[in-house]
């Protein structure tokens, strides 16, 4: 994936041993030979940077005037017109005009504070010549990776973990803690853990001081949901800003010169992106992946013809898992579980049309609608879900996200040896995390825990990165700083969402609604119906299934391929399962029970339970033991 590589050493910073390190690093990034390298050496800094040429393709590093402060920098920043003029009435020079340069000359105002002002979605890094300092800083939601550790005498620093592993010296150890988390809650929940001991993920809105061989961490910004809100606040105002809000932060991301293209779904994050995107700019193209006749499918298609894009459909193999898995898992990490693989297939040809992607990213959990995905049998009512608290409310959140691997399931699938060793680690590390959410209110608190691990969720998008550049809409500072300053009571429920979509777009707000069914004109008992009547099908659809053994099966086309089904229904697709799951090299690991790895193979084969997900996820953390563990990866 684009993005930086760095290695920080006080002494010997320009042996040849270095320069070769710099090297490898850059090159177990660049994943295509269309991407473009840049290198500078200058100690106590080796950097370099691999880009795909369509944002701020101006040779880095740049400059000040007086060639006393540089910058490297992989990504964008928006918004900030006002604050260019601003910079050159004091008396700053700009010959480049882009983003980087933009920033430098920021940071040379400001000081450390300029990181605030930014709004954008990038790693950058400073270095002051004369004093030998180093600043490294990353948007507010980490939504470009940054790896970092200390190893020896010297700092390492990607924006892939594999490029750390390019040193040698490293002792490669597992971290426990990390593959408990991922396997409960499918995904590392702490934001700095990695896979490997001393490897940690910068956390969001943070920025590192590298000063005579000394380096701190510190945060600039959080998630502050609001305890006390203005009683005269209305619905209506609340949604009249958010699409002012929104419409702006869709127009400065849809400046420039390059194509602008979007994935489109049956779903309301794409719409609301794709309305005012093609009120801006002509033409803009739109690509939906998916099931043939799906819900997905047609109802994207509406849409593209309300808004006149220009579309494209693509449909998802039944094999795609054995063509792109282990491509996948290597370009992530081994940190997105593979069943998030679907679109690989289709960026070569997205490229072709496109230099920059929209997207929707955590648009949903700001307008209210992961406030449902608390419900439990054990939560009857909203009422006692917004009572909840303390315990209670520890407890019913992590039976949520526990979904993966419940708890009662962990002494059957992990090894006895290995249970002990991980017992009661996802529990713990889940508390803390939610302790450390400072918020009294139960909305705002599971919302700032959930955004907190919002970059975790948005790795996949580092497959896309390697094809095309993107932009996430929802992280707008502006925008995010309204929607988490909104009364919970007005967006504890989706219909603030709906209005929202009523009021962007009138035409979108008639087609419907892929989860419902329904379209968001509708009032909002429409859409509880609907909910329950297509959640009521797919549990018949799946009965059905599993009782006469796939005899009977109705058509099940809501919304993406149906992994469990693609797992048992296609020949190649359950062979590669089989024959890496039940490899001994896989079962004698000593992480997994042997024995309920191979019956969870044969009762998802059988139907007796739909382990499709859990498979997915022991595919990609074997896969990624053999590429990175077993053996360093050659992959350049």
């Amino acid at each position: 994936m684009p993005g930086i590589v760095a290695i920080i050493e006080a002494e010997n910073q320009g042996s040849s041993d270095n320069q070769s390190l710099l090297r490898d690093m850059a090159s177990s990034i660049t994943h295509e030979n269309w991407q473009k390298k840049e290198t500078y050496l200058r100690p106590p800094l080796a950097i370099a940077r691999v880009h795909l040429g369509i944002e701020n393709d101006e040779t880095q590093p740049i400059f000040n005037e007086d060639k006393s402060i540089c910058i490297f920098m992989e990504g964008n920043v928006f918004g900030y017109d006002e604050d260019k003029k601003e910079l050159e009435l004091r008396g700053h020079k700009f010959e480049f005009n882009n983003d980087p340069e933009f920033c430098l000359h920021l940071f040379e105002e400001y000081g450390e504070a300029f990181v605030e002002k930014i709004d954008g979605s990038f790693v950058l890094v400073i270095f002051d010549v004369r004093k030998e300092k180093v600043v490294i800083a990353n948007d507010r939601h980490s939504l470009r990776p940054l790896f970092y550790t200390k190893n020896r005498d010297r700092y390492l620093f990607s924006s892939e973990v594999k490029g750390i592993l390019r040193d040698k010296t490293f002792k490669k150890e597992i971290d426990h803690e990390a593959v408990a988390s991922f396997f409960a809650f499918g995904r590392i929940l702490v934001e700095e853990k990695t896979f490997f001991k001393g490897i940690a993920l910068l956390p969001p809105a943070s920025i590192i001081i590298w000063e005579r061989g000394e380096l701190f961490v510190k945060r600039y910004w959080d998630i502050n949901h609001r305890e006390e809100y203005d009683p005269h606040l209305t619905e209506d105002y609340c949604v009249d800003t958010l699409v002012d809000l929104w419409q702006r932060a869709v127009e400065k991301r849809a400046r420039g010169r390059h194509s602008f293209g979007l994935f489109l779904s049956g779903g309301l994050d794409s719409r609301a992106i794709a309305a005012p995107l093609a009120n801006k700019c002509y033409p803009v193209h739109t690509f939906t992946y998916g099931i043939t006749g799906g819900d997905e499918a047609k109802i994207a298609e509406k849409i593209s013809q309300k808004l006149e894009t220009q579309h494209k459909f693509f449909e998802i193999k039944s094999d795609y898992l054995t063509l792109f898995a282990e491509k996948g898992v290597y370009l992530t990490d081994g940190m997105v579980s593979c069943a998030n693989f679907w679109w690989i297939s289709l960026l070569e040809r997205v490229r072709k049309d496109v230099d920059v992607m929209f997207h929707g990213h955590g648009q949903d959990i700001l307008m209210g609608t992961y406030f449902y995905r608390l419900r439990s049998p054990k939560v009857s009512s909203d009422n006692k879900l917004l009572k909840a608290g303390g315990d209670d409310l520890t407890l019913l959140f992590y039976q949520k996200l526990n979904s993966l691997i419940p708890e009662e399931v962990m002494p059957s699938f992990f090894s006895e040896a290995y249970y002990q060793k991980i017992k009661g680690v996802p529990f713990r590390i889940f508390k803390k995390a939610l302790d450390e959410v400072k918020s009294t209110n139960v909305l705002n608190k599971t919302d700032s825990f959930y955004l907190r691990s919002m970059a975790r969720d948005y790795w996949s998008v580092m497959i896309l990165r390697n094809f095309v550049d993107d932009r996430v809409v929802s992280a707008d500072n502006d925008f995010f700083e309204f929607a988490i300053g909104i009364p919970p009571k007005l967006r504890s429920h989706t219909n603030l969402y709906y209005k929202f979509i009523r009021k962007l777009s009138p035409e979108m707000a008639k087609i419907s609604y892929q989860k419902t069914g329904v379209s968001p004109a509708m009032p909002m008992l429409f859409h509880k119906i609907g909910f329950v009547v297509k959640g009521g099908y797919k549990t018949i659809v799946r009965m059905l299934r599993a009782k006469t053994g796939g005899i009977i099966s109705l058509p099940l086309k809501m919304g993406y391929p149906d992994i469990d089904e693609m797992i048992r229904q296609d020949r190649k697709t359950e062979e590669y399962f089989r024959n890496i799951l039940l490899d001994e090299r896989t079962l004698s690991r000593g992480y997994f029970n042997r024995d309920f790895i191979i019956r969870m193979v044969d009762e998802h084969k059988k139907r007796r339970k739909n382990w499709g997900m859990q498979l997915c996820a022991l595919l990609t953390f074997e896969l990624w033991h053999r590429l990175f563990v077993d053996e360093q990866s050659e992959k350049q």
